[in-house]
């Protein structure tokens, strides 16, 4: 009995890395809505995000969702908050996997100063971005909020 459950989690185990494997790429259309984005979000520019964004999508950053229209009110607090924004695109790759879905994953790095405490930092980011056709319906930012929120404290 033990064998056969042995058996039957490594099949399973097999099958759901499977469905995993696809193809990458770093120049399509996806990728190059994002990078565009990435290149107007230290411009305070955030008229990609309607051509990026599904109306109706469910965007997670660090564990609250937003909006569309609620993501771009946080870019423009950004730009009130902090001066000398950049955002440093280490990698800006989109999948295709063998399931059907399309992802594209940003590795990066935002930094600023902020405009009362003039402390200044760089702050690891990953984004992923679900696709539904040529709009993104789901996503997910994850970055260690500590040095925003204390800034957003200062200017509350």
């Amino acid at each position: 009995m033990k064998k056969i459950l042995f058996i039957l989690s490594l099949i399973f185990s097999i099958g759901l890395n499977a469905q995993w494997k696809g193809k990458t790429s770093n120049d399509d259309q996806k990728t190059m809505m994002i990078q565009r984005h990435m290149d107007l979000y230290p411009k305070n520019d955030q008229s990609q995000l309607k051509n990026i964004f599904d109306k109706t999508a469910k965007i997670n950053v660090n564990g609250t969702n937003v909006s569309p229209d609620e993501l771009a009110d946080f870019e423009r607090m950004h730009h009130k908050i902090f001066k000398g924004i950049q955002f440093q695109v280490g990698a800006n790759i989109t999948s295709k996997y063998e399931n059907g879905q399309i992802w594209t994953h940003v590795w990066a790095w935002w930094s600023g100063e902020g405009k009362k405490s003039k402390e200044s930092a760089t702050i690891p980011v990953h984004l992923a971005f679900k696709w539904s056709g040529m709009k993104s319906n789901e996503a997910y930012f994850f970055f260690d909020p500590t040095f925003i929120t204390n800034e957003i404290a200062l200017n509350n």
